[in-house]
């Protein structure tokens, strides 16, 4: 007779990233693909002489691909990923870059048998691009 043993998930270490002067529309890794996974917080960050636009952090999740954007990023500011509930149709799908979480921004937090998580940003002059993961795994 077997029984049932509730599945439990392990906190892992910070996956982090950091590239000095990436190359723009380039995505770089800060969580490469890895199993049975449970995300429970992203941030990152850009430093920069000329503003990109934007910043991204993508998500990809049993082969779906989630894209976290902020238009215009302040340097060195630190960014989470989050979701947007606001009322309005467009804006509650919106995956978003957030800075602080409110009723209508909430965290994202992720699940998902295959998980990878790079960020990348689009023109401007960059000189650091950071990322952390905070995540854990299927025990």
């Amino acid at each position: 007779m077997s029984q049932f043993y509730p599945a439990s998930f392990k906190r892992m270490a910070d996956a982090t990233l950091s590239q000095a002067t990436p190359t723009t529309a380039t995505l770089y890794t800060a969580l490469d693909t890895t199993r049975n996974v449970r995300i429970h917080s992203v941030t990152a960050s850009v430093t920069w002489t000329v503003q990109p636009t934007p910043l991204d952090v993508v998500i990809t999740i049993d082969g779906n691909t989630v894209t976290h954007s902020f238009t215009n990023p302040v340097t060195a500011t630190v960014y989470a990923i989050a979701e947007s509930v606001a009322a309005d149709d467009a804006a509650a799908t919106a995956q978003v870059l957030a800075t602080t979480l409110s009723a209508t921004v909430l965290l994202a937090i992720y699940e998902g048998q295959s998980v990878k998580v790079e960020a990348r940003t689009t023109g401007g002059t960059v000189s650091l691009l950071t990322a952390r993961v905070k995540y854990s795994k299927l025990a």
